[in-house]
């Protein structure tokens, strides 16, 4: 759904729609940032439904357009650190105390 930009009638680079192909999105992604073909940019740049293809695509990768998913953090590593910082503590304590 183009608000301008994009030719009215279906091309290599364009859909019946007047958006974008993946023909057409591979040629931006294979030109050098900022040298893109400009009539594609400019569409790129008025078009929201092509905006939200190019990010998707993006953000997904190759991967079938899902994000990998992180692991959540090592509980007990942190117990562990918060142990031995606490071990830490005590042994300064002590040292301090028979130093004075």
């Amino acid at each position: 759904m183009t608000t301008s930009g994009g030719p009215a009638g279906p091309g290599r680079h364009f859909d019946a729609r007047g958006c974008l192909t993946p023909a057409g999105f591979a040629a931006l992604a294979r030109a050098p940032a900022g040298r893109g073909p400009a009539e594609l940019a400019a569409h790129l740049a008025s078009c929201a439904r092509c905006q939200e293809h190019m990010l998707a695509s993006a953000v997904g990768g190759s991967a079938g357009g899902t994000p990998r998913r992180r692991r959540p953090p090592r509980l007990w590593l942190g117990i562990g650190m918060a142990f031995v910082a606490l071990l830490l503590a005590i042994a300064a304590v002590i040292l301090a105390a028979r130093l004075h």
